[in-house]
Order: C-alpha cells, then sequence, then structure tokens
C-alpha cells in the first residue's frame, strides 16, 4: 500500500490544481476515520498477538515480514487521514521491527515492552480520533522509547498509556436491550407453542372420550352425529399443522436471533496473553500460556459474566501456584510455568479446564489457615478429606497468604469466582496435587437466558432445578436410609450422599413425610452430593428466565423465576444457597418418622383431590396425623393417573374442578374395574340438596359441606367407610 512521505521532497509544491485537491480531500478525510479505524483495529490484533508471538516461539522471517506489513499499512493509512501522532508511532514501530529483521537489534523482554506500549499508545490514539478529543498519549516519550529500544524507567508512568484490552465491534445494529427482549419473546413464544401440543393431546383424549360415548350411536345413522365428529377431526388435524408450522418457524427464529447474541471465546480471552505477561513480569516469574478452543461460542452476556471469572481464576495460577524460575529448576520443572485454558462444547454446555504444572494447592496448610481464621473448628477440620478442604479457598476472606499485596493476601478473588459462578448457573470442581499443578473445570450454561429445568412438585407447588445440577432422579424406600456421622444418607454407588428435604430448606413444611416410595433429586454442585426429597418430579422443560422483581430479591434459596407451558408461574431454585443452608441443619429423621408409622400401623391409603392448595393441605395433615397414607391430586385427570400406578382405600374429592368435576371423576372411578368398589367422599361448599343428590347418582357414598366442615366428621366418614 502506498503512503503518504513525512515530508515533500524539496523542489516539490502544490501549485495549480494539485493545491485545490488536496484543499478538498482535507475536507473529507474526518468522513474516512471510521474505516480507518475499522481496518486499524485488525492490524492492531495482528500486531498484538504477533509480538507475544516473537517472545514465546522466537523470531521467524515469515512473522516478522507479517508485522512489519501491519506497521507499515498503520502509517500509511494514518497519514492519510491526517492522523499525524498516530502515523509518527506507527513509522518509528516499522523502524524498530526492521532493526530486528536486520540484526541491528536483538529481541529481549524489555524491547517487548516497548513493542507492546507501541501498541497501546495506537489504540489510545485510536480512541482519541474516534472521540475527537485532544490527544492525551505523550506521544514523544513512546517515540523516545521506540527510537532507543528502551523505557526510561525515570519517566513518570503517566506518560505511557495503560493497556485496557481492545474493545471488539460487533455487526450487530440493534441496541443489546433490543436483542435481549426478543431473544426473551422467543424463549416465550417456544414454551407457548410446547403449550398447544399439551392443549392438543387433551384435544385428542376428549375425542377418543368421544368416541366411547357415541358407542353404537356412531354405527347408526344419525348424520349430524357423524359430521360434528368428522368437523372435530379435522379441526385437530388443522391445529397439528399449526401447531408443526409454528414450532419450527419460532424455533428458527430463535436459533438465528440467538446466533446474534453467541460470539467467540476469543472475544475475552485475546486480551488475556498480555494482562498475564505483565503479571508474571511484576511477580519476577516465567509463563507460557497457551488456549485451545477460541472459536467456541457464547452468549454476549455469559461472555461478559465468565471473563472477571477466568481472570480471577488465571492471576491466582501465577500468583500462588507458578513458582519462581530458579525454584522450578530445583524442582526438575521447566524454568518457565505452564498455563493452559482450553474449551469446549458438552451438550447445550461449554467447559472450560484451566490447568497449571505450578505448586498445586496444600489441604494441610488450608486446614491451618481455616482454623486460624475461625472458619473451621479442629475436629471439622480434621474429619474433612482433602478433596473438600481445597473448596475452602473459595470462602470469603479466605487467603493463605501472610503478606499482603497489590495481587493477594486480601481475601478477595476466588470467593469472587463462586459468587459469580453461582449468579450464572455454572458450576465447578477442583484437582489439585501437592507440587505437580491444579486443574479447574467450570461447567456454563450457553445461555443465561433460557435453559433446560426439572419441574418438581413440593408441598402442592412447583419448582425448578436447572437440569446440570441434577445428576440422578431416584425412588426410594425409608428402608435405604442409613445414619452416619450423625446424618441420614442414602448409598449411591458405594458413595454416602446426605439426604435432606426440599420443604424443610424452604421452611414451607416442617413435618417429615414417610412413605414406601420416595422421590429424591439427587443433586451434584462442587464434587458435593445431596441427596433431596420432594414429593413428585414433572418433566424437563425449556424455560426462559424471568427477574424476580424487587418484591422477591430479598427471597433466600430462589435466583429467578419463569412462566411455564400452561401459563402458570414457578421460581427457580439457586442450588448453591440450598446446598450453604443443608450445611446447618438437623438430621431429617426419616427413617425415625418411617419406623414411628409402621408401628403405628398405617389405617389405610387415601387419594385426596383438591384443586385448592389449602383444602388439599388441611385434608392431608388431619388424615396422616391419624395414621393414613396420603396422596395429592390436584385435578381430575392427576387422579385417574394416581389411580393407573396405585391401589387406593379411599377417595376425598372435591366437585369444582377444571377440566373434570368432582361428579364426572366419581362416575369414571365407578367404570374402572380396580376402583368400582372404593368409598368415595365428596367435600364441597356446594350445599343443595340437588347436588347432594347428584353426588349420590354419581356414585359417592358421602357428601360434606365444607361450610361446615370440620375434623372429626371428615375422620369419623373416612373411618366408617374404610371399615
Amino acid at each position: 500500500m502506498g503512503c503518504v512521505p513525512d515530508r515533500l521532497p524539496d523542489g516539490l509544491s502544490l501549485n495549480g490544481p494539485f493545491r485545490e485537491f488536496s484543499h478538498v480531500s482535507r475536507m473529507k478525510k474526518s468522513k474516512y476515520v471510521d474505516i480507518f479505524i475499522r481496518e486499524a483495529e485488525e492490524h492492531l490484533e495482528s500486531l498484538r498477538k504477533g509480538i507475544l508471538s516473537l517472545e514465546k516461539a522466537g523470531m521467524s522471517e515469515e512473522q516478522l515480514n507479517e508485522l512489519l506489513r501491519s506497521a507499515h499499512t498503520l502509517k500509511g493509512s494514518a497519514n492519510m487521514v491526517d492522523l499525524v501522532e498516530l502515523a509518527g508511532v506507527a513509522h518509528r514501530l516499522e523502524d524498530l521491527l526492521k532493526n530486528l529483521q536486520s540484526g541491528e537489534q536483538e529481541l529481549s523482554s524489555d524491547l517487548v515492552d516497548v513493542l507492546l506500549v507501541a501498541t497501546d499508545a495506537i489504540e489510545a490514539l485510536m480512541a482519541q480520533a474516534q472521540s475527537s478529543g485532544g490527544i492525551s498519549v505523550n506521544v514523544d516519550t513512546v517515540v523516545k522509547a521506540l527510537e532507543s529500544g528502551a523505557l526510561d524507567a525515570a519517566q513518570d508512568e503517566t506518560n505511557a498509556p495503560a493497556y485496557q484490552g481492545t474493545e471488539r465491534r460487533t455487526s450487530v445494529r440493534a441496541s443489546v436491550e433490543r436483542l435481549d427482549q426478543l431473544v426473551n419473546r422467543m424463549g416465550e413464544i417456544l414454551l407457548s407453542q410446547k403449550a398447544m401440543t399439551a392443549r392438543q393431546t387433551q384435544m385428542t383424549t376428549l375425542l377418543q372420550e368421544l368416541d366411547s360415548s357415541m358407542g353404537g350411536l356412531r354405527a347408526s345413522d344419525d348424520g349430524s352425529l357423524q359430521s360434528l365428529r368428522a368437523n372435530m377431526v379435522a379441526l385437530i388435524n388443522d391445529f397439528e399443522r399449526d401447531r408443526l408450522q409454528l414450532g419450527y418457524q419460532a424455533e428458527d427464529v430463535y436459533q438465528r436471533t440467538m446466533e446474534l447474541r453467541l460470539l467467540p471465546l476469543a472475544t475475552i480471552t485475546d486480551d488475556f496473553e498480555r494482562s498475564l505477561r505483565n503479571l508474571a513480569r511484576n511477580l519476577k516469574k516465567e509463563v507460557n500460556f497457551t488456549v485451545k478452543g477460541q472459536e467456541v461460542e457464547l452468549d454476549r452476556n455469559m461472555l461478559e459474566a465468565v471473563k472477571p471469572i477466568l481472570l480471577h481464576v488465571l492471576n491466582n495460577a501465577i500468583d500462588h501456584g507458578i513458582e519462581e524460575p530458579e525454584t522450578r529448576v530445583r524442582l526438575g520443572k521447566l524454568k518457565a510455568g505452564q498455563i493452559s485454558l482450553e474449551a469446549r462444547y458438552e451438550g447445550s454446555f461449554v467447559q472450560i479446564a484451566i490447568r497449571d504444572d505450578g505448586q498445586g494447592l496444600n489441604p494441610e496448610k488450608i486446614r491451618e489457615t481455616a482454623i486460624k481464621r475461625g472458619v473451621l473448628s479442629a475436629a471439622d477440620a480434621a474429619a474433612m478429606s482433602d478433596e473438600a478442604v481445597i473448596y475452602l479457598v473459595f470462602e470469603p476472606g479466605f487467603s493463605t497468604r501472610e503478606f499482603i499485596t497489590d495481587v493477594s493476601g486480601r481475601g478477595v478473588g476466588l470467593d469472587v469466582v463462586k459468587s459469580n459462578l453461582d449468579q450464572i448457573k455454572g458450576n465447578l470442581t477442583l484437582h489439585s496435587e501437592v507440587g505437580s499443578g491444579t486443574e479447574l473445570l467450570l461447567r456454563l450454561p450457553l445461555s443465561m437466558a433460557i435453559f433446560t429445568g426439572l419441574l418438581v412438585e413440593c408441598c402442592g407447588e412447583t419448582y425448578v432445578f436447572p437440569q446440570h445440577y441434577v445428576a440422578e432422579v431416584l425412588r426410594v424406600s425409608p428402608r435405604d436410609v442409613l445414619e452416619e456421622m450423625g446424618r441420614e444418607v442414602i448409598r449411591l454407588r458405594e458413595t454416602s450422599i446426605p439426604l435432606s428435604s426440599l420443604s424443610r430448606l424452604l421452611e414451607v413444611d416442617a413435618s417429615t413425610r414417610v412413605s414406601e416410595r420416595l422421590t429424591v433429586l439427587v443433586l451434584s454442585f462442587r464434587e458435593q452430593g445431596m441427596a433431596l426429597l420432594v414429593d413428585r418430579t414433572l418433566g424437563l422443560q425449556d424455560v426462559v428466565v424471568k427477574d424476580l422483581g424487587c418484591q422477591l430479591k430479598s427471597l433466600d434459596y430462589f435466583s429467578g423465576s419463569t412462566i411455564l407451558g400452561d401459563g402458570n408461574p414457578a421460581l427457580i431454585l439457586s442450588v448453591a444457597d440450598l446446598f450453604a443452608a443443608n450445611q446447618g441443619r438437623q438430621k431429617l429423621q426419616l427413617r425415625q418418622a418411617y419406623e414411628k408409622a409402621q408401628q403405628n400401623a398405617l389405617r389405610g391409603r387415601v387419594l385426596v383431590v383438591d384443586d385448592s392448595i389449602t383444602t388439599r393441605t388441611m385434608e392431608k395433615n388431619i388424615l396422616e396425623a391419624n395414621h393414613y397414607e396420603v396422596v395429592i391430586a390436584v385435578s381430575g385427570f392427576d387422579a385417574l393417573e394416581k389411580l393407573e400406578t396405585g391401589r387406593f382405600d379411599l377417595m376425598v374429592s372435591d366437585v369444582e374442578m377444571p377440566g373434570m368435576t368432582g361428579f364426572e371423576l366419581t362416575k369414571k372411578v365407578r367404570q374402572r374395574e380396580d376402583s368400582r368398589d372404593m368409598p368415595v367422599i365428596i367435600v364441597s361448599s356446594l350445599a343443595s340438596d340437588e347436588h347432594r343428590r347428584l353426588g349420590m347418582e354419581a356414585g359417592a357414598q358421602a357428601y360434606i359441606v365444607k361450610g361446615s366442615f370440620q375434623q372429626g366428621i371428615l375422620l369419623e366418614t373416612v373411618e366408617t367407610l374404610i371399615s
């Protein structure tokens, strides 16, 4: 590329048309600054990567030629848009690179510092050109350093531009806020499409029931009835086609929208090498830093959140992990410490591994520090395994460094990693070997806007667990519960896992419920496990994360909310908070409760059906207190599903419920072979004689009015009918 010379050769002047052309060009040059900046950013990045590569891998003719081309182009292009100071720095940078190429100058770490300071100056001058502000960089200082090949230590450090990392451009022109809103809305459309699937299933079921009810009528010559059925079938088929088309279009738009938010990991990691080099030099250490998987893409918000996490971990690896060069040589290691960052996809997650070959984490030293700082008692510290002890480095205020510096010793750093990771619903595992190094594995969702969650029911409410925390879902018996070290546990593949209850942790119900089959979630968090009792699981579902709002932000144990496919809200559980809460809880005493219940001998198994949380909870507590096993159903359809999976001695049902009334449910119960003789009690606020008559005609054996509801009446009726 051609360039404007620093000055015109003697004998040449701008006369006639040449003078006019120059004037017009100067008037128009300002509009080309943005074009120059976009081009210059690419060359600046190439220069920084190339300079660092020279230091790591040594000089090569090809690499030097590439650096020279970038510097030369920057010089010429800057002159074309009248950025004289920037052109001057690029010119001197080019000269120094030529000296390296010719052998007049030897490559050294100090010289690399000079070259990098020059790129910082160019970046600062580019920023000033964009903002039309005054030049804040002492260009003379930078030029002097480039001419001499060394930084003047006597110079005020403020004269040199500080490296802040390059602000990368993206091609997205919409505001970030609007893009986030669009992604959120598309996620909701996808959930609505899934809700339509559920509605279609209900329509198909109703059609099947219609067919069953029509019986011989369908075989008759009733033309109107046949026409009605044909129209219903056609409607269902049209609904199915529209639903599938909507689902396809919504998924396509959602994926395309998400792609706009995705950025490669290189967006943040390209700046790490420079930062780590500076830190290593300040600490008088040598480090080789490598990155694999820079092409792995993450949501923009996720990248912003994970950047400080990665920087904290990498800085900690250099400060605490990597030994000084002399120590490493004495230990038989390479003089330069090795730190690597590797990213790869794992399904709908990204795993980032950070490894170093430093001194590793010493569990005994961590124990001593924990006891000294009052984090653990001596007995608790002795009882903890080495694998568990090393996670104490993530506790707030925890530091093994006795001397405070600007880098470490203040008790901040890795606790920031933990808190930031919890916010983005990530997980980590830590492995370390004394003398050999440390490995930290981060598991991150691709996006914070939408994720797959496991829906569970607890005390009549629906909650969401991020799926990647759920290792397994088990069905266990209270007989499988063991007691170890004062806590109840379950054994899973030779591993003891502490047992707790979601209702007790959330403090929505302090009672200990027992039944022959228990639903248990095995949660995994930072290589720790917890078995958690829930009432039942409701399946997996993609959920769009909503903010809790100012009224609910103070709630413990929750990280957000969502709207389910059926239109109902649900709270998203914070697994990190649940693990923390479980640390200080008393034992569940599930086995004792079960044994006591066995001694009391259950008097019968009752199915309670009511869409009101208050009513069914009251009835359940009354019956369980009197030694009846109770199973809850929230609708007539739910009750029929429960009847498919187990036998009951009696059913208590409300009348007014969505989808199916208690009368309709009772009729269906009487039509089933296995429940034809099961007693049914109607408990309703409908108090007329007509409603009582309808209940008896449906097949109920008793009718209790809620307005006059008394505990004794229900118990007496249940006992009479079961006996």
